[in-house]
């Protein structure tokens, strides 16, 4: 199985991407697979039905959530698996939040690297306006800010790490 990761901050164009790819691959005959993290709704409402904000909890929950998808992904046996956010998003967004980096590659450190990982970078301003064409962006501030943090730590991680 042939792992790919599409990276970004929130509004950066993942899912489009990912969805492209996909549609290519399937295209030419590859037994491809599209999925996404967060993975489980249940994991997903949790958080936001109780609001936590606390990085530490997060990262434990979504590293439930990412084992969680693995088992789901191995028994689909696919040749290539597109998912749209995988681990580096966990370090990225959980590390803007005060999370240390290096434990989150800790309590991720069983799960393995993507065999490739696509950056998509685009400009804090450029995510925001994508996202309030989605949905209501509540503190538009604090989004502004997170996603700040977020891209500079997205662009940080490949040249502090064995990063694929």
């Amino acid at each position: 199985m042939i792992l790919v990761a599409f990276e970004g901050i929130d509004g950066a164009g993942k899912t489009t991407l990912s969805q492209i790819l996909f549609s290519y691959l399937t295209s030419k005959g590859i037994n491809a697979l599209l999925t996404q993290e967060p993975f489980t709704k249940e994991i997903t409402q949790l958080i936001e039905s109780q609001g936590w904000k606390d990085p530490i909890t997060l990262t434990l929950l979504f590293a439930a959530d990412r084992s969680i998808h693995l088992d789901w992904i191995r028994s689909k046996r696919a040749e290539v698996v597109i998912t749209d956010r995988y681990l580096y998003s966990s370090v990225a967004y959980q590390s803007a939040m005060g999370a240390e980096e290096e434990w989150i590659f800790e309590v991720n450190s069983k799960f393995p690297k993507p065999d490739m990982t696509i950056l998509i970078d685009v400009k804090v301003e450029t995510a925001m306006k994508r996202l309030s064409k989605k949905k209501d962006i509540f503190n538009f501030e604090e989004k502004l800010k997170l996603l700040s943090k977020v891209r500079k730590n997205t662009w940080n991680w490949p040249r502090r790490r064995d990063s694929r």
